[in-house]
């Protein structure tokens, strides 16, 4: 059995089942956090800064300098931009006169170091999956190899109810891997039947860096396993409705976060545009409804579009597995950060959803939802409105040719004061009060869909 859990772990994680462990790596024994740091860490340090706008010309001001000059934008409001400016580069003058803030003074994160080389390999049946709050998984963030092991315990522990569904290959060959989980009746011989019930996708985090989108989607398909009688359980929802939870929809950024780059944002395909090589393409402006070329063709960039709709093997992958899945009801896009709850459209602010009025009705029930359990307060809105205009969205294609008709993307905390980089102290309430969001929502959907 054991080898058996090695090469389906393995299998998963993209690596040759009986391959040779690497160089130091050791038998495996207790697994809690396997270490980040293995090594002396190579210090980085930044600043983030927070431009305020006072019209949406000079929004779109601050976004042309910050592309002319290769910055990275990590968070768009109609009233704000941050913009991360690394030790190494001066603030370009242009931004000096613009009014702004520093949101968090020379940060220092922990550089990873090849964690893969020093990393056991994982085995099946480590954490205690009875038990959402003795489970030892959500006290912090973990790899590819952790994840993948604990995705394949919730199928090995729970088999009636949890399965892995392999959705894809990435560029590197790392499998795009889901769980389905739902209830089903049994047939004569006692094996499950198909499945039957409107089911809900939750996507974990397309842009590499958002680790707390991925704990959270790890966290809430653990909430849909353990015993009703538990605080926080959401096995009840498998009365009415299926999940498909993708927790890492990038597995190949995700890996590069930990092993080289922790605040890399796109996927790690080679892509080629207008005689240049470069690393990625920016998956939520890869999908194939209004997709709009980058007007540079910088494929260096980090909002690089690609030369065409779902040239990403992820983006064309998942988009098979839900054109193809039956009876999908809802997809929600978890993301970071910025707190808000989103619905379609985001390629253009004119253009409005048939079904607005309901999306907005849900939109505000589950920001109230969320906010009950820890106080977080969320807004709810279009994506266009709340952020920016910009073709190639997930929810706009799932909306619009998947036809689900209840889609959202949903920027998980905070605001600001710890951006991408949430400690690991905040996977555990970001993924409560995230639960209790879906919950409503699946509870929204039972009145209209009975």
């Amino acid at each position: 059995m054991l080898l058996q859990n090695l090469a389906a772990v393995s299998a998963i994680a993209g690596i040759a089942a009986g391959a040779s462990l690497p160089a130091g790596a050791s038998s495996p024994g207790s697994h809690g956090q396997s270490p980040l740091i293995t090594q002396e860490p190579q210090q980085i340090i930044y600043d983030v800064r927070r431009f305020y706008v006072a019209s949406s010309g000079e929004l779109d001001e601050i976004l042309h300098h910050a592309k002319s000059y290769d910055l990275d934008v990590w968070r768009v409001t109609q009233d704000d931009v941050d913009i991360y400016f690394p030790e190494s580069s001066a603030i370009p003058n242009i931004f000096q006169s613009k009014n702004s803030t520093a949101l968090s003074p020379s940060w220092t994160p922990i550089s990873p170091v090849n964690t893969l080389a020093n990393h056991p390999y994982p085995t099946i049946g480590t954490w205690n999956l009875t038990s959402l709050h003795n489970c030892s998984f959500h006290n912090s963030f973990h790899d590819w190899l952790d994840i993948s092991s604990f995705m394949q315990q919730m199928a090995e522990d729970y088999p009636d109810i949890v399965r892995v569904v392999r959705i894809g290959r990435t560029a590197e060959g790392r499998d795009i891997v889901g769980l389905d989980i739902g209830t089903r009746e049994k047939n004569k011989k006692g094996k499950p039947k198909n499945w039957r019930k409107h089911r809900t996708v939750i996507q974990g985090a397309q842009h590499a860096r958002e680790w707390i989108a991925t704990s959270t989607a790890l966290y809430f398909a653990h909430s849909l396993l353990v015993n009703k009688k538990e605080r926080g359980s959401m096995v009840k929802l498998l009365e009415r409705m299926d999940f498909t939870i993708i927790p890492v929809p990038n597995p190949d950024g995700y890996v590069y976060t930990w092993e080289h780059e922790r605040l890399w944002y796109k996927n790690r395909q080679d892509v080629v545009g207008g005689g240049t090589r470069c690393k990625g393409l920016d998956l939520n402006r890869n999908w194939g409804y209004e997709w709009q070329p980058g007007s540079d063709h910088k494929v260096c960039a980090e909002w690089y579009p690609g030369e065409h709709a779902f040239e990403a093997l992820e983006t064309r992958a998942i988009s098979s597995y839900l054109k193809w899945t039956p009876n999908i009801r809802a997809f929600i896009d978890l993301r970071s950060y910025g707190q808000l709850i989103m619905h379609p459209f985001s390629h253009s602010c004119k253009v409005h959803a048939k079904d607005e009025e309901n999306l907005i009705e849900a939109g505000l029930g589950m920001a109230k939802a969320l906010t009950k359990r820890h106080g977080t307060h969320m807004i709810a809105g279009s994506l266009c409105e709340k952020l920016y205009s910009a073709g190639g969205n997930v929810i706009d294609w799932v909306y619009a040719e998947a036809k689900v008709s209840v889609a959202y993307s949903v920027m998980l905390r905070d605001t600001g004061t710890y951006g991408f980089l949430l400690p690991a102290t905040m996977i555990r309430p970001v993924g409560e009060e995230t639960a209790d969001m879906v919950a409503y929502l699946a509870k929204w959907i039972k009145t209209r869909h009975p």
